[in-house]
């Protein structure tokens, strides 16, 4: 009886370690050669360091323009945000919602600092894209 115990123990145990070590996986704060691309805007966010976020954007007269940005993963809430310059959250330009990819603004209005949603659900996805910005030029 004693070594059913502790079969069942070990095994719940071994299942459990590899439950959270697959859990503790899916949860990066690095999101380094990755590329977020919002194809029908031809806007990309470029992921080029462990801190910092190449983003790349399309006016409506098609001109495209190139800016460097930090960004942190907040990883309860599920955002990548992103700051122009490092580490002060009151100069956060843009948040990424890691479910749904959505993308909002932050903005200074009357009340203070406060997101509109930006490119809604489903509108960018992550690819496999060696130059993003050669990608989005070759679009317009």
């Amino acid at each position: 009886m004693n070594s059913f115990l502790y079969k069942k123990n070990l095994n719940i145990f071994l299942f459990l370690i590899i439950f959270f070590s697959s859990t503790l996986s899916l949860a990066k704060k690095d999101y380094s050669n990755n590329k977020l691309l919002c194809p029908k805007l031809l806007w990309g966010f470029e992921f080029i360091s462990s801190d910092r976020v190449r983003i790349i954007k399309t006016d409506i007269n098609k001109k495209t323009f190139v800016n460097e940005y930090y960004y942190d993963v907040d990883l309860k809430l599920s955002y990548i945000n992103i700051f122009s310059s490092k580490n002060n959250i009151r100069d956060r330009i843009y948040s990424i919602e890691l479910n749904s990819l959505r993308i909002d603004v932050w903005a200074m209005t009357g009340g203070g600092f406060t997101t509109r949603e930006m490119f809604p659900t489903g509108l960018c996805k992550f690819v496999e894209v060696n130059n993003l910005l050669s990608y989005v030029e070759g679009k317009k």
